[in-house]
């Protein structure tokens, strides 16, 4: 009788405990921002750009780049749909960034700011930021 009534507290206590667990999961940590409305309109604009251009095959190398190309305009599309523009600031940032980046890779000025182009326009905590409010 004993035995079984201490089974059934420790079983109500281990219950609970899951109970707490998982109430405490489904809640949001107070210490980690939301995401802001950029990020999450990346997000957004990313996933459509994905889904754009999945069909397009990728076995040769000019079919990689007009797989990223088509997906980089469709982004940039999305992003002005949605209020957004290129940030002039960080173009003046990234052509300096281009020039050292072409002359130590060995490749053209115009090949490096479209790499630093394609991935910065999926960052959202870089400075200066690709994009920027329209205003």
């Amino acid at each position: 009788m004993r035995a079984s009534r201490f089974m059934w507290v420790v079983l109500m206590a281990m219950l609970a405990a899951v109970g707490y667990w998982y109430w405490q999961s489904l809640q949001l940590p107070a210490s980690s921002p939301a995401q802001s409305a950029l990020a999450h309109t990346i997000n957004e604009c990313d996933l459509i750009s994905s889904k754009a251009a999945a069909a397009l095959p990728e076995q040769l190398p000019f079919q990689k780049l007009e797989k990223a190309a088509r997906q980089s305009r469709v982004l940039e599309h999305c992003m002005q749909d949605r209020g957004y523009q290129e940030n002039p600031d960080w173009v003046v940032a990234a052509n300096k960034q281009a020039k050292a980046m072409a002359s130590a890779q060995g490749i053209s000025d115009s090949e490096a700011y479209e790499t630093l182009r394609r991935k910065a326009m999926l960052q959202s905590d870089q400075q200066p930021g690709y994009w920027r409010k329209r205003p």
